[in-house]
């Protein structure tokens, strides 16, 4: 029987993407195991040795390392890989800022509003307002770097080879849960004390799933990866370093509250969906 081989761009897509499915487990499980056996604690970050902290920050680099490495493999050197570093309109910037900063502030207002959690202003030694425009402005910086390591991973990879594909963003939100799972499972600190590990890990993938169909929409639409970088900083930002420092605990907040929790994911797709004609791009749409 006759057969035709698949053309040669194909081809090299699969290898790309088979490529980066296999080095990034080998990547990343050995790097946590590395920090776990350091004693690493995310409670208690202070005390984490120094090899600790590296492997630690290193894994979110990992993306990058095997995207690198997916794409040499694939297309024998590293020339045309997509990094996606050029010049984008502001009104994307902001689209892609407003969007984590709505699904926080929602999520984090509805529990104050409700007694899901409190809002104790006096947790932080600067006026509140003054508390949550740093988190969110200058804040946003330091997390641009992190997500730099893993968005040449999701975006500037994964998101190119599969922008034809149909349902791509909940691939790539997959995928981008799918890369926590290590740190959530086996990392101490990273899942809230009280709060089941299944549970959470539920609760984050809803959430990763949401927030990649508007980073696919604007890498698709822009073709550049600074509103992708700014969306995942600014997520971080928002909720680690503006409606954390004002949230007191309460008995059951973890289970709402932060990454994994069902108020912040519930909000994030609200978020999404409220801010869908801002970035959407039809090639993200399921059909």
């Amino acid at each position: 029987m006759h057969t035709t081989s698949p053309p040669i761009t194909h081809r090299v897509t699969r290898r790309q993407l088979t490529t980066f499915a296999l080095v990034l487990p080998a990547l990343v499980l050995p790097t946590v195991a590395f920090a776990v056996a350091q004693g690493v604690d995310l409670d208690r970050l202070d005390d984490a040795p120094v090899g600790a902290l590296i492997a630690l920050y290193g894994q979110a680099f990992m993306p990058a390392v095997a995207a690198l490495i997916a794409w040499a493999v694939g297309d024998k050197g590293l020339r045309g890989f997509p990094w996606g570093f050029r010049r984008t309109p502001w009104r994307n910037i902001a689209v892609a800022w407003a969007l984590p900063v709505l699904g926080t502030g929602l999520a984090y207002g509805t529990a104050w509003v409700t007694g899901a959690a409190r809002f104790d202003p006096g947790s932080t030694s600067l006026p509140p307002l003054m508390s949550v425009l740093l988190g969110l402005i200058p804040g946003v910086v330091p997390y641009m770097v992190l997500a730099i390591g893993e968005q040449l991973g999701w975006s500037s990879l994964l998101v190119t080879r599969l922008s034809k594909t149909r349902g791509a963003a909940v691939i790539v939100g997959l995928a981008w849960a799918a890369f926590h799972f290590p740190l959530m499972l086996f990392v101490p600190g990273a899942v809230r004390a009280g709060v089941p590990t299944p549970y959470a890990l539920l609760w984050f993938t809803v959430e990763a799933v949401a927030l990649a169909f508007p980073l696919v929409g604007l890498r698709i639409r822009t073709g550049s990866i600074w509103p992708v970088l700014v969306l995942h900083a600014t997520l971080n930002a928002s909720i680690y370093l503006a409606a954390e420092p004002l949230t007191a605990a309460t008995a059951h907040s973890a289970w709402w509250l932060g990454e994994g929790g069902a108020l912040t994911s519930g909000a994030m797709v609200v978020a999404v969906l409220a801010t869908r004609r801002w970035w959407r791009d039809p090639r993200c749409v399921i059909r």
